[in-house]
């Protein structure tokens, strides 16, 4: 009876205790004993790095953790962290993701499986609602049925669209149709002061990515369920050849631009609209550097089907090689909680939180909060497979060939079918 009696208090004991855990959870508190360690973050060079490095101080003021941010372009990204996490270095605790690279770094044993971090009590705050990122962009953090990190960006493509320029030339927008959206490249296309569309069609990830939102509007796709390769079928050749023809309407040099340009020109007014990352909206409404503050208005891309937006999102995880992954959670968990997100709105941040995204006075200065909060439950994705940087590869030099002229439409897109099939097979899809 005694024996009962103790295990009973036990287990009240330790309910009791988990519960003033909980209740009495704070980031101060959870880091003290972290206080000291110095953590190493590397990043995409995006708005919402900028966000988060200029929201640090707090967080190394409340928690004793100094916080170093190294912000890579897209392509030097992995290969600084593949380089540091092949040699088990542990010099990045912090490592900003694609969310289409998850599966090769899990099978390569690279990042930590977070439910180690979200199931303790002294590390995850209660008050952290997991269920408020937006399904598809937690999905992107999943693999095999396990987290890998917390969404930090939205990163999400749709239609840029100066509406000031559509109403000086009594242009109706946003076209829904790519038919149509072709009709208003045309009539806004005035050089050399304004052209009629941007596009990002470098030899370089933004061509594919580009040509990704393309071929989805004419109703295409890579491959199917069983891995039949169909970028080259009848949809993959009318979408290309549709692609192709928007050189006409867009300005000279267009085929080494990225989305860096394309924002540039955006901004300036040098375009009357684009394919664009949503994360840009508040450099479109700054007016320091922009020209069309007030302007711009956002759409999905013209479709002749259900519009289909290209998310390209990204997460924040911690290396198998960090030293200091506890500390690294506390960073992640505050970097991406709805308070940090909900502050940055305007000045970088692209919220992954559903919540941020209904408050009024935000959709109401930023009409892109509309637009992605619409776009975040229609989105298509690229292949998160370990083989998709070298489909990129292909994609890229293939698709650019056709932009600049080099090549035909269907040879590149013959080559492409083939690389990508081979691809496939070998890694043992089909």
């Amino acid at each position: 009876m005694k024996k009962r009696t103790l295990m009973l208090f036990s287990v009240v004991v330790l309910v009791l205790g988990m519960t003033s855990i909980a209740f009495g959870w704070s980031l101060e508190e959870a880091a003290k004993p972290y206080a000291g360690v110095t953590l190493r973050f590397i990043t995409e060079t995006t708005p919402p790095s900028y966000w988060v490095e200029e929201a640090l101080p707090e967080f190394e003021q409340a928690t004793g953790i100094k916080v170093i941010v190294e912000r890579q372009a897209h392509p030097h990204l992995e290969e600084k962290a593949l380089m540091d996490f092949a040699s088990k270095t542990g010099i990045y605790d912090v490592f900003n993701f694609d969310y289409s690279w998850t599966g090769k770094y899990v099978k390569a044993g690279y990042i930590e499986p977070f439910e180690q971090y979200m199931n303790n009590p002294a590390l995850a705050d209660p008050n952290n609602d997991l269920a408020d990122f937006y399904p598809r962009m937690w999905e992107g953090t999943m693999w095999d049925g396990k987290a890998y990190g917390y969404p930090f960006d939205s990163v999400i493509q749709y239609l840029f669209w100066n509406k000031a320029i559509y109403d000086e030339y009594g242009v109706a927008g946003p076209p829904k149709k790519p038919d149509e959206w072709m009709d208003t490249m045309q009539k806004l296309n005035h050089p050399p002061q304004l052209y009629g569309v941007g596009m990002m069609a470098k030899r370089h990830l933004s061509v594919v990515c580009e040509w990704l939102c393309i071929l989805w509007a004419f109703q295409g796709q890579l491959y199917d369920d069983n891995y039949n390769v169909l970028l080259n079928d009848e949809n993959g050749v009318k979408a290309t050849e549709y692609y192709k023809k928007m050189t006409e309407f867009a300005p000279p040099g267009v085929t080494t631009w990225t989305w860096d340009d394309v924002n540039t020109a955006l901004q300036q007014g040098t375009v009357a609209q684009s394919i664009q990352w949503d994360e840009n909206y508040g450099s479109m409404e700054n007016p320091e550097e922009s020209k069309v503050v007030g302007q711009m208005r956002y759409a999905p891309v013209p479709s002749y089907g259900d519009p289909v937006s290209h998310y390209g999102g990204s997460s924040l995880g911690i290396p198998t090689s960090s030293k200091n992954k506890e500390a690294a959670f506390l960073f992640i968990q505050w970097a991406t909680s709805k308070d940090i997100q909900l502050r940055g709105v305007g000045k970088g941040s692209s919220p992954t939180r559903m919540s941020v995204y209904t408050v009024q006075e935000l959709r109401d200065k930023y009409p892109s909060f509309a637009a992605t909060d619409e776009a975040a439950a229609t989105t298509g994705w690229r292949p998160r497979i370990p083989e998709w940087d070298d489909m990129v590869e292909t994609l890229a030099l293939e698709i650019n060939s056709v932009v600049a002229g080099a090549k035909d439409v269907k040879s590149a897109l013959d080559a492409s079918a083939a690389k990508v099939d081979e691809l496939l097979k070998s890694g043992g899809y089909k």
